[in-house]
């Protein structure tokens, strides 16, 4: 008889972002006769509620500011009473309390790292602390999971050990019409059937690159006008993005946060991923599904994903006349875009959810096993 093994998911939750979605996608894919998952989030917000509205029970211990610690005695309680076996921990605040938690019980405890810490906030100082929080506490860690070869070896410099790679997986999405999924959303959402869309899906955060599409957009103005931005996500840089758009009459569309992003897909004619960090890019993988062609920077785990000239474009980070010059290269070269968007369909498979899902089971096998 197979053993059931308690594991507990811990999560900041303010946002919903690839991390989030990788959390949700291994509470709904384990094996449930063999773990039982719970899931913990630090905040009430965006993430609790859609794990909530899959029917995931969530439980909260909220953090006031980034050091605070008053959650770890009720949390460590609550990790007890509900006898978790493995605490696997996800951003700078869970792996704080998680990894506290987990030695104070005597338990395994397991890190997924999803991107760059050094990029992951708004001030270089707050970038400061997470990292040596992080070099803290690494040592408190039984093994630690990072989405990309390029994580690993970032994570490894600042002391990481027992470190294992295992990429993000993509459940395949359907599109029952997608040239009627691309009107009914340019309608629903006011952009012109004869727009030239492109668009991007993330965080509004400065880690994104948005200000370098803004840029980019600019300059493509001039060769494409009717050219329209499509920028899916929220974030803190919002007010200062509608700003800088406004001022320079880019048009534009910005929804917000979408719960189902990958239905825009459709509506674009370029997918952009100007981030100037990136631990893999979990969106590249809807993208490539949908057949919509790639222009993404060269940065981070991107290039492990989009094969350069073979998946999509890549260019260097936050430089612009490469930027510029990939997204023309694609709008005006049909058998380019097609020769690209064909490969990276049959690519996108190597990234299979199944394969996530199972590599992680095996880790915490071996974890509390061990």
């Amino acid at each position: 008889m197979k053993k059931t093994y308690n594991i507990l998911h811990i999560i900041g939750g303010g946002e919903v972002g690839g991390a989030e979605q990788h959390v949700l996608s291994l509470i709904k894919g384990i094996d449930r006769t063999r773990f039982a998952l719970h899931l913990v989030c630090l905040s009430q917000g965006p993430f609790s509620n859609l794990a909530m509205k899959n029917n995931i029970p969530v439980q909260t211990f909220p953090m006031r500011f980034p050091l605070d610690l008053t959650p770890l005695p009720p949390l460590v309680r609550w990790i007890r009473q509900h006898k978790i076996q493995l605490v696997h921990t996800h951003g700078s605040r869970a792996n704080l309390l998680g990894r506290l938690g987990a030695k104070w019980l005597g338990i395994p405890t397991l890190t997924t790292v999803h991107s760059s810490l050094a990029h992951d906030y708004l001030s270089p100082w707050a970038a400061r602390i997470a990292l040596g929080l992080d070099r803290l506490t690494l040592p408190l860690t039984s093994g630690i999971i990072t989405v990309s070869e390029y994580l690993a070896k970032e994570v490894a410099l600042r002391g990481g050990r027992n470190l294992e790679t295992i990429y993000n997986g993509q459940s395949p999405i359907f599109f029952a019409d997608p040239t009627s999924s691309r009107h009914q959303f340019r309608r629903q959402w006011g952009i012109p059937a004869e727009a030239l869309v492109l668009g991007t899906i993330g965080r509004l955060h400065p880690t994104k690159g948005h200000t370098y599409l803004i840029k980019t957009a600019i300059e493509l103005l001039k060769r494409f006008p009717n050219l329209h931005l499509l920028l899916i996500g929220e974030g803190p840089l919002r007010q200062t993005l509608e700003a800088e758009l406004e001022r320079n009459a880019i048009p534009y569309t910005l929804t917000g946060f979408l719960p189902s992003a990958y239905l825009a897909l459709p509506a674009m004619d370029l997918f952009v991923l100007p981030s100037i960090s990136e631990g893999m890019g979990l969106v590249l993988l809807e993208a490539m599904q949908a057949g919509v062609p790639i222009v993404a920077s060269d940065v981070g785990g991107i290039p492990e994903v989009i094969r350069a000239g073979q998946d999509g474009l890549l260019f260097p980070p936050g430089d612009v006349a490469a930027f510029t010059k990939a997204c023309t290269a694609i709008l005006e070269n049909h058998t380019l875009s097609t020769t690209l968007t064909q490969s990276s369909q049959k690519r996108w498979h190597t990234f299979s959810m199944d394969s996530m899902v199972r590599e992680t089971e095996q880790v915490y096998t071996r974890l509390i096993e061990s």
